[in-house]
């Protein structure tokens, strides 16, 4: 019974994994085709700022309304409808294209983000109820799936745009979402332990122990969301480097996040998540040091890929398990909503930010902007508490 109950929870994380790779792909396929898409739609940086801006927004406002829903209706049922509708809007981009309209672009987005959002506080919730023990390592090789997958999107989004217009590479990656869905729900059942009122996102605002987190949280939201979106561009626009080999420095970096991933999750475990913390925000500050500092023979661009990729990756499962510890059972998918709203909704006025730098100081201004933000994360991580898994 021990073996098929293990083969079950292997096929879950597995599912699981791909999900969440899906779920951070469809925001990776324009990174490396933004200058495409830009001269297609006729726009400039700041205004794919503000678009990127205002459908990551989305993304973090929605995942104060996901988990919750999943403490309601379970989180097998708001996966699959996460994936379902999710992918179904990948298809609006080639209208998009077609009326090269930034309007419809926005749309896309803004649909495609909105159903996304259901997916983290939803799939954390699950994990930190059914994974007693190794919760962060769970969440640690949850994150591995994810970034498995995601490694390879930005090389075969720049495949797929560039031989069959980039509007197809949206809908490539939108296809396997409704795949996916397909099977979801036959592979998962409801999460035990509802018994009592569900928590809302007022309550999950009450718990003082998280209110340093939460800032720690919004600080990482502003560099991280930056980086995601302009590094390719910066590297064609700043370091001459052409697209393709932008977007193969991009993979290379996701690639190097892969055991960040199972690092930060098997280290929490060990020894705190405070530490990794700590430790993983220097890297990170180390990382975009680099790359502003030494130009020379692309050196500060392998510091950067191989500093960031570890550092940033390694944080997310020692945080999602911290974040756990510090939440009521009946309350943490609210608090889970709470915290990807605040590094995903509110951390994404950073890329409308970025690109108003971008445009009139330049991409080096730019990047400084993102590196303060990464300073302020390594000083709170300090003041953070540090609780371990009861």
């Amino acid at each position: 019974m021990s073996e098929l109950q293990d083969s079950k929870k292997n096929i879950q994380i597995a599912l699981l994994g791909a999900a969440h790779s899906l779920n951070h792909s469809l925001f990776v396929i324009a990174p490396p085709l933004l200058t495409l898409i830009m001269s297609d739609l006729g726009v400039s940086k700041s205004v794919m700022g503000a678009v990127a801006t205002i459908a990551s927004m989305l993304y973090g406002v929605g995942a104060l309304v996901g988990g919750p829903l999943g403490d309601r209706i379970g989180e097998n049922r708001t996966i699959t409808l996460c994936l379902m509708f999710s992918g179904l809007s990948t298809f609006i981009m080639l209208a998009a294209s077609a009326a090269q309209s930034i309007y419809v672009y926005a749309i896309a987005l803004i649909l495609m983000a909105s159903w996304a959002s259901l997916y983290h506080p939803t799939a954390n919730s699950l994990i930190s109820k059914t994974f007693k023990g190794k919760v962060a390592e769970t969440m640690g090789l949850h994150g591995v799936g994810g970034t498995l997958g995601v490694v390879l999107t930005p090389s075969i989004a720049w495949f797929l745009g560039v031989n069959f217009g980039w509007s197809w590479a949206f809908i490539v990656f939108g296809v396997l979402c409704i795949l996916l869905a397909l099977i979801f729900l036959k592979n998962f059942n409801k999460v035990q332990n509802r018994e009592g009122k569900s928590g809302t996102i007022m309550e999950a605002l009450k718990i003082r122990e998280l209110w340093t987190l939460l800032i720690f949280n919004i600080a990482i939201g502003f560099f991280m969301k930056g980086v995601e979106l302009f590094f390719p561009t910066y590297l064609e626009e700043n370091r001459g480097i052409n697209s393709m080999w932008a977007s193969i420095a991009y993979t290379i970096l996701l690639a190097v996040g892969v055991p960040g991933q199972w690092i930060g999750g098997k280290a929490a475990d060990k020894v705190g998540s405070k530490r990794v913390l700590m430790a993983t925000s220097l890297g990170v500050c180390i990382s975009l040091l680099s790359l502003l500092l030494l130009p020379a023979y692309n050196v500060g661009i392998i510091i950067f890929i191989v500093f960031y990729g570890i550092s940033f990756y390694a944080h997310q499962p020692a945080l999602n398990a911290l974040t756990g510890f510090l939440s009521p059972q009946n309350q943490r998918g609210a608090v889970y909503g709470v915290f990807f709203f605040t590094s995903f909704g509110i951390g994404s006025l950073s890329q409308v930010m970025a690109g108003y730098m971008a445009d009139a100081y330049g991409f080096d201004a730019a990047f400084y902007m993102l590196t303060a933000f990464a300073l302020m994360a390594l000083i709170l991580s300090f003041k953070i508490p540090e609780t371990k898994e009861k």
